[in-house]
């Protein structure tokens, strides 16, 4: 089943009515059911991944949701909250790699790929100690596994943004990462977390309307007309 994030607008209101600032949807591969990530080894071997999703900061996961949607999905998406991703592949009876680069295919439709009031955005990947068996399950509240896609050894970062919309987004692994690849027998997993720490980027300068402008602009016509008569 697809399952689309779709921003919609939404009005709040705080006690004394002013209006409520809504937290933004920051988000890198939103929507992307049916994509493609693959992990090149020594820029010759291709493996498909074999399993992706995401988990939310509540510990929930849909096995039959492949979309590996990262970042921070606002109220105006569901589900609320922060989102991480994650990637298995299936190395046989293990691999010999000395370099390695993982490619996550980011779409461009509307309301995907990238969405962010910053110009850029840093995702990381991470090792992942969670098993495979309960990674890729059903889950209701595995808020351990959702830390474990976020933390532990950096296995690669990357800058990302708009531009990356439509493209195969390609990070190079680290040692680390390379090192527990050629030790792995059979799956391997690796986790992936939008740096949120980043302030969202500034609001733009409101603008007044024709009234206030209009009583501006009478201020400085009796301001010049008092200093002339002084």
């Amino acid at each position: 089943m697809r399952k689309a994030f779709l921003p919609l607008v939404v009005l709040g209101f705080v006690a004394v009515g002013a209006p409520a600032m809504a937290v933004p949807t920051r988000a890198m591969f939103a929507y992307t059911d049916d994509s493609i990530v693959e992990l090149v080894i020594d820029g010759a071997t291709v493996l498909q991944a074999t399993s992706t999703g995401w988990y939310s900061d509540a510990g929930f996961h849909g096995a039959s949701n492949p979309n590996y949607f990262a970042g921070l999905c606002s109220d105006a998406c569901t589900p609320e909250g922060e989102l991480r991703d994650y990637f298995v592949f299936d190395l046989g009876e293990g691999v010999s790699a000395t370099s390695a680069v993982l490619r996550l295919f980011n779409p461009s439709t509307p309301f995907a790929g990238y969405i962010s009031p910053n110009p850029s955005e840093l995702f990381t990947l991470y090792d992942v100690s969670t098993g495979v068996r309960d990674l890729v399950a059903d889950q209701s509240d595995a808020t351990d596994i959702f830390a474990d896609l976020g933390s532990g050894l950096v296995y690669g970062s990357r800058v990302v943004s708009a531009a990356d919309d439509g493209t195969y987004v390609e990070i190079a692994l680290s040692a680390a990462a390379v090192a527990s690849l050629s030790q792995a027998v059979g799956t391997w997993s690796v986790g992936g977390a939008l740096d949120l720490s980043r302030e969202p980027g500034p609001e733009p300068e409101p603008v007044p309307e024709p009234a206030t402008l209009l009583l501006l602009g009478s201020g400085l016509i009796v301001g010049r007309r008092l200093r002339r008569r002084s």
